[in-house]
């Protein structure tokens, strides 16, 4: 994975500007698709539940963002059961990289001031870098630490083997 570093700068510097907790999570990938068209598909809130692992439904609530699907716009995740789970926007920048959080209740007691951090870049071959990133704040609790690294490591990596079954890796 190391030839992909160099496609990790921008979105690991937006994830460090927008939160001082550690990095917990990172899987990329380069997929056989355009940045645009890849951009498009995971910002569309209505069709995230074809790729987020676990969600049934998703949808937008657009009620604080003045742009539909940007900046203050929720992310609505109906699991199999309970609420659903709500991830703000917090950075939007087409096509090149989205920035959420979750709230904290979202986690279980697992992971508290939540960010994820999806960038898209083109590569010169051909095809699109995208990679994935979550941070947060772990508990003491060795127990629930370790679930919570376990969490963001299926839910993100069975997320990107999503995108690869619609977007075969270059």
């Amino acid at each position: 994975m190391g030839a992909l570093s160099e496609f990790t700068t921008y979105a690991k510097a937006t994830g460090s500007r927008l939160s001082d907790q550690p990095l917990l999570f990172e899987t990329t990938r380069h997929l056989d698709v355009t940045q645009r068209e890849l951009f498009n598909y995971v910002t569309d809130f209505d069709r995230a539940s074809e790729w987020i692992w676990a969600a049934k439904k998703t949808w937008a609530d657009d009620t604080k963002a003045q742009i539909p699907g940007q900046v203050g716009s929720v992310r609505m995740i109906q699991g199999a059961a309970g609420k659903p789970m709500r991830e703000t926007v917090k950075e939007f920048e087409a096509p090149r990289l989205l920035a959420y959080s979750a709230h904290d209740a979202a986690f279980l007691g697992t992971c508290t001031d939540h960010l994820g951090v999806l960038a898209c870049e083109p590569h010169p071959d051909g095809g699109t870098v995208v990679c994935w990133l979550a941070y947060g704040r772990l508990p003491r609790s060795a127990v629930k630490s370790w679930m919570g690294k376990k969490l963001f490591q299926v839910a993100l990596g069975n997320g990107m083997k999503n995108l690869e079954r619609k977007f075969p890796p270059r």
